[in-house]
C-alpha cells in the first residue's frame, strides 16, 4: 500500500497529462476514454484460489517482517522451510489468522507448507495442519508427498533410461525422450531437503486412519481413485489396517466392486429412470444426485431435504430442490433451531434469490437511450414462496454485524452501475451495500455519470432491496464518481471500486492555466486519481472485480499499476459472480490492515501456545465448516 510519501515505483513514465493547478472545473462526459478490450497475459501461478486475490510476488521473505506473503502468490518450499525454521510459531499463527478471517491461503501454498513441516520432521506442526479436513485433503497431502519424493522418483527413472541406454535392443528416441522429460520435471521441483522417508509415510498412515467411514464413502463417490493408488504406492499402506472404519475401499481404488448392497455400488449406476426409487432406499448426497435434478418429483426433493445431514446444503442448492414439500421440511429444520453456516456471502446470495422469487421480480429491460426501467413498479409478495425467508434474515444479520474490518476512514465504495455490469449489477450490489454497511462508507454508483444510492443501507434486509432496486445502464466512465471528491478537495482515505473496468469514457475537467487561460482535459480513472493522489490525499485504493475470468488483470488496475500505485484488487468472474468469495474479500481487507492484522497475530501465537497446536486448527477448522 502506498503511504502519505509522494514517491514513485517503477512505472512506465511519470507523464501527467494535466497539468496542477486547482481552477474552474465542469462536470460532463466526454468520448475517447479506453475501451476494454486489451487483456493482460495470465500469470504463472496455476492455483484458483490464488488468482481470486491479485499480489506482487515478493523477492524475499521476512517471517518477522512480511509473513502473509508465504499464503499469497508462488512462494518456494525452500522459503517455506526457512520461514518455519526462523519463526515456526508466528508462520503457524499467520496460517490460523488467515483461515480464520475467511482469506482461502493458495492450494500451493498450503502443499508447500505441509511439505515443509515433514521435511524439518515437525510432525506436531503437520499434524495440526492435516486436522484442518477442508484445507487439507487427499489431493494436498498427495502433492505435499509428490514433492518430498521426488529424488526416489528421479532415481527409479534415471535407473530405467540407462539400462535402455545400455539394451542391446532398439529403443524408440520417444520413449527416452519422454522419459528425460519425465526426470527434468522431477528436478524441477525436488526440494534441496527432506523425503518421503519411513516417517512421514507411517505420519500419512496415521492421518488415513482418522478418516470416517462417512469421508471414505465421499470419496469413493466423487473423485477419481488415481491419487489413493499413488498415495498407497508411496506410503505403504495396509487396506485393512489403515482403512478400519471401511476395509473395502482402498480394494475398490484399485478395481474391486464395493459391496452389492452399499450405496457406493448402487449410486455410481445412477439413471433418470431409477434416481427417485434410490433416493427412498438410500439418503444418497444431493452432490451426487444433481445430475438428475431434472427428474426428481417433489416426494424425492422432500426426502433429500429430510435426510441431508447439513441444511446448508439444502439452502445452497435451494433453487434445485424448491416445491412445497421440500419448503415445508426446511421450516421445521430452521424453527427447531438448527443452525446455518453457510459463507456469509453465500447466504446473502440464498436470500436474494429467494426475494426475488418471493416477489416476482422481472428484470429490467434497456430503452435505446441507455435507460433502464423495471418492469414491475408495484410487486406484491407471495407468502408461500420460501416461507422462511423471514426467518432467516435475523440470523443472516448476526452474521453480518460480526464482520469487523477496519478500514482508513473515511471509505468511499463506488459501484459500477453501467451497461456492460448488467449481468452482475445485483451481486455487485450486495457487495457495495454489504460494505457500506460494515464499514459506515458513503455509497456512489457511477454509469457515465455519478449518483448517490437510492438510500444508505444499514440492514441486510435494506441491502437486499437495494440490489433489486439498482439497475444498470449506459456507458462506463469511473472517474464521474472520483470528480466531486477531487473538485471539492475533500480527503477520503479509502476508495473501494466494484467494477468490471470496462472504462469507455472520460470526465471532462476544466482549470485557469498559467497564462490565464481556460485549459481543458479529460481524464480517465487512472488520470484523475493520480491528480487526487498528489492534490488531495493519497488514498488507499481497492478493486472488487468482475472480469472475464480469475487469471486477467483489468483494464483499469494496470494502469494504475504502471503509473507507481498499488492497488489491492479482488476478482469475480463477470459471467458467473459467485457471492460465496464475499468472505475471501472480508479476510483480505481485514489482513490489509497492518496493526489490528498484527494484533491479532500476536494474540493467535498466545492461543497456541496456550492450546497447542492441533487443537487451536482444529478450532478454526470447525468454526470454517460449510
Amino acid at each position: 500500500m502506498r503511504g502519505r510519501g509522494r514517491g514513485r515505483g517503477g512505472g512506465r513514465g511519470r507523464g501527467r497529462s494535466a497539468s496542477g493547478g486547482r481552477g474552474r472545473s465542469a462536470g460532463r462526459v466526454g468520448r475517447g476514454g479506453r475501451r476494454g478490450g486489451a487483456r493482460s497475459a495470465p500469470p504463472t501461478g496455476t492455483d484458483s484460489d490464488a488468482n481470486d486475490i491479485a499480489e506482487t510476488q515478493p523477492h524475499e521473505l521476512d517471517v518477522d517482517k512480511n509473513v502473509k506473503n508465504f499464503f499469497v502468490g508462488n512462494v518456494t518450499i525452500e522459503q517455506h522451510y526457512k520461514g518455519q525454521e526462523q519463526n515456526r510459531d508466528r508462520y503457524a499463527a499467520c496460517m490460523a489468522v488467515l483461515e480464520a478471517s475467511g482469506v482461502e491461503i493458495a492450494q500451493n501454498a498450503r502443499v508447500r507448507g505441509l511439505a515443509a513441516a515433514w521435511a524439518r520432521h515437525d510432525h506436531d506442526f503437520a499434524w495440526a495442519l492435516l486436522k484442518n479436513r477442508k484445507s487439507f485433503g487427499m489431493v494436498e497431502v498427495l502433492k505435499a508427498l509428490n514433492l518430498l519424493d521426488a529424488g526416489r522418483q528421479i532415481r527409479v527413472l534415471e535407473k530405467k533410461l540407462k539400462r535402455l541406454q545400455l539394451s542391446s535392443g532398439k529403443v524408440l528416441p520417444h520413449t527416452l525422450g519422454k522419459l528425460k522429460s519425465s526426470i527434468d520435471n522431477l528436478n524441477a521441483i525436488k526440494p534441496p531437503f527432506g523425503s518421503a522417508s519411513g516417517a512421514v509415510c507411517k505420519h500419512v498412515r496415521s492421518w488415513v486412519r482418522t478418516l470416517s467411514k462417512e469421508e471414505l464413502e465421499f470419496y469413493a463417490l466423487h473423485f477419481p481413485t488415481g491419487g489413493w493408488k499413488k498415495l498407497a504406492d508411496i506410503c505403504h499402506i495396509n487396506p485393512k489396517k489403515d482403512f478400519p472404519n471401511l476395509e473395502w475401499f482402498l480394494p475398490f481404488c484399485y478395481g474391486e466392486s464395493a459391496p452389492e448392497d452399499h450405496m457406493v455400488s448402487r449410486c455410481r449406476t445412477l439413471t433418470q429412470e431409477n434416481i427417485n426409487g434410490l433416493i427412498k432406499e438410500f439418503p444418497i448426497p444431493y452432490a451426487h444426485a444433481k445430475d438428475y435434478k431434472a427428474h426428481l418429483t417433489d416426494e424425492s426433493k422432500a426426502c433429500i431435504a429430510s435426510y441431508e445431514k447439513k441444511l446448508d446444503t439444502i439452502l445452497w442448492y435451494y433453487e434445485d430442490l424448491t416445491c412445497e414439500a421440500a419448503d415445508k421440511v426446511i421450516m421445521e429444520r430452521i424453527r427447531k433451531g438448527e443452525e446455518i453456516m453457510l459463507p456469509s456471502g453465500k447466504f446473502l446470495d440464498r436470500l436474494l434469490l429467494m426475494k426475488i422469487r418471493r416477489e416476482n421480480i422481472a428484470e429490467g429491460y434497456r430503452s435505446h437511450s441507455g435507460e433502464v426501467k423495471d418492469i414491475l413498479t408495484n410487486r406484491p409478495v407471495d407468502e408461500s414462496k420460501a416461507p422462511f425467508y423471514k426467518d432467516l434474515l435475523p440470523m443472516a444479520q448476526k452474521r453480518i454485524s460480526e464482520i469487523s474490518l477496519t478500514l482508513e476512514s473515511p471509505v468511499v465504495i463506488m459501484g459500477d452501475a453501467s451497461g456492460s455490469m448488467e449481468v452482475a449489477i445485483k451481486t455487485s450490489t450486495i457487495i457495495a451495500g454489504i460494505l457500506t454497511t460494515i464499514t459506515s462508507a458513503e455509497l456512489v454508483f457511477f454509469n457515465t455519470e455519478t449518483r448517490n444510492a437510492l438510500f444508505l443501507p444499514k440492514t441486510v434486509e435494506e441491502v437486499l432491496q437495494l440490489a433489486v432496486d439498482t439497475k444498470a445502464g449506459g456507458g462506463t466512465a469511473p472517474a464521474a464518481s472520483l470528480y466531486p471528491y477531487f473538485k471539492d478537495k475533500k480527503i477520503i482515505k479509502t476508495f473501494i471500486v466494484v467494477t468490471d473496468e470496462q472504462e469507455n469514457q472520460t470526465i471532462k475537467h476544466q482549470e485557469m492555466g498559467e497564462n490565464g487561460n481556460i485549459k481543458t482535459y479529460n481524464f480517465n480513472f487512472c488520470q484523475l486519481y493520480k491528480r487526487y493522489h498528489e492534490e488531495v490525499y493519497p488514498a488507499k485504493l481497492v478493486f472488487v472485480s468482475f472480469l472475464i475470468n480469475q487469471h486477467v488483470e483489468g483494464t483499469m488496475v494496470r494502469p494504475l499499476k504502471d503509473e507507481g500505485f498499488n492497488p489491492i484488487q479482488f476478482k469475480f468472474e463477470g459471467h458467473r459472480p459467485d457471492l460465496t468469495k464475499l468472505d475471501k474479500l472480508f479476510g483480505l481487507l481485514s489482513a490489509e490492515h497492518t496493526s489490528s492484522f498484527e494484533e491479532e497475530l500476536k494474540q493467535m501465537e498466545v492461543e497456541i501456545k496456550l492450546k497447542g497446536l492441533a487443537q487451536k486448527f482444529e478450532e478454526i477448522a470447525n468454526l470454517r465448516k460449510d
